[in-house]
């Protein structure tokens, strides 16, 4: 097995990683800063989701 290479996108807003879920986007973990100890949802960052989180901005202004 060769590891692959992605961009992360951490996501520490949980109504827009509900969101991102509700649109079919998978979750990779949920986990907790160390050092702020804020949670967060990991996602693979792709032009999809570049373009969910565009609409989504576009969405709140």
């Amino acid at each position: 097995m060769t590891p692959t290479t992605y961009q992360a996108f951490y996501c520490y807003d949980s109504k827009l990683s509900m969101h991102l879920r509700n649109k079919g986007f998978t979750c990779l973990t949920i986990a907790k800063n160390r050092q702020t100890n804020n949670i967060f949802s990991l996602y693979v960052r792709d032009e999809a989701l570049n373009e969910e989180l565009k609409k989504y901005n576009e969405s709140l202004a």
